[in-house]
């Protein structure tokens, strides 16, 4: 959660469900007590009139007439915020609290005209799918970039695989220029995180059809001048169904056979998983199903010494060539 969307869910969580101590804002929104407290200063700073009661029963509360103000966000945290709003359901902060989601609500209603314009057009071409896969998550290092592409309609050249597209299959990683028309993000199933991987869906000039890019692999991005020509018949939400079909076929699952510490066993582990031998210290042998082996090698990466891969062989070597090469960077 960024600081902007976890500042407006402070408010809107002391609106909706009254006084609240630090301790229990800091056990819903998965942050520290110390971060609760400089949000607290922010929100001050930013003439939230946030009030502390002391004592048995005290706790940070809102005047009861107190609104939140749409003037105190810029336009690009407005539409995050609203986007955020539109998967809330799916989280557990908002999900089955109806008083957060009419508080949502409201605020956008009172979000100024040009505001929301520009969040009808990211809600038409930024699409979030929540339906949850057992991928592995990285920050994209161009995704920024793309979504101001995507939103202001401009032509991109990315550097990304050949594979992608049936006519440059052998070439490698090649230049492309392509006309992007929406992003995707798609949601894991992790509890008490919102992870997931974007997907950006664009008319490559190249080969004079449509793609899908996984923007973690775009290697470069250049901004072109060029706007993209309007297809008034493309609908991303219909594209992405039959897309998300062509993405599971070519991503055959696999197996993944670890033995986990009793501490790893005992957290929730996230994905397809089955206990396969149970150990009298407390661990186990478990199979976990992933997507493909990059998943793998990124799952058990996150388990850090709480996990060994037991199968495959090439998840197992990867693995531990990548914690040498990790330790040594750190010595």
């Amino acid at each position: 959660m960024q600081k902007t969307e976890r500042l407006v869910a402070i408010t809107l969580l002391l609106q909706a469900r009254g006084k609240m101590t630090a301790k229990r804002l800091s056990d819903i929104l998965g942050v520290s007590i110390r971060t609760i407290y400089r949000d607290i200063i922010t929100l001050s700073l930013a003439h939230v009139p946030v009030s502390m009661e002391y004592g048995p029963g005290g706790g940070y509360y809102l005047p009861e007439d107190y609104h939140l103000e749409s003037a105190i966000f810029t336009r690009e945290e407005a539409i995050s915020l609203i986007l955020s709003a539109d998967i809330a359901g799916n989280y557990n902060l908002f999900a089955g609290d109806t008083d957060l989601h009419r508080a949502l609500v409201k605020l956008e209603a009172v979000l100024p005209e040009e505001y929301q314009a520009d969040v009808r057009t990211a809600r038409e071409h930024i699409l979030v799918d929540t339906s949850a896969w057992c991928n592995a998550t990285t920050e994209p290092t161009h995704l920024e970039t793309v979504r101001a592409a995507v939103l202001g309609s401009y032509q991109l050249d990315i550097l990304y695989p050949g594979s992608s597209c049936d006519r440059f299959a052998s070439a490698g990683i090649l230049w492309r220029r392509i006309e992007p028309y929406g992003l995707v993000f798609k949601g894991l199933s992790r509890r008490h995180a919102r992870i997931g991987r974007w997907y950006l869906v664009a008319f490559c000039q190249c080969c004079q059809s449509f793609h899908t890019f996984r923007v973690i692999d775009i290697e470069q991005v250049y901004v072109r001048t060029e706007s993209i020509v309007p297809r008034p018949d493309f609908d991303l939400h219909a594209y992405w169904r039959e897309a998300r079909k062509q993405i599971e076929k070519q991503q055959p699952p696999i197996s993944l056979k670890l033995r986990v510490t009793a501490n790893a066993r005992y957290s929730p582990l996230h994905g397809d998983v089955s206990i396969l031998k149970e150990e009298p210290d407390g661990s186990a042998i478990v199979q976990v199903n992933v997507e493909s082996l990059d998943d793998a090698i990124s799952y058990a990466l996150g388990l850090g010494a709480d996990a060994t891969v037991l199968e495959p062989q090439q998840v197992r070597a990867t693995v531990a060539s990548t914690a040498h090469a990790i330790a040594k960077m750190y010595s």
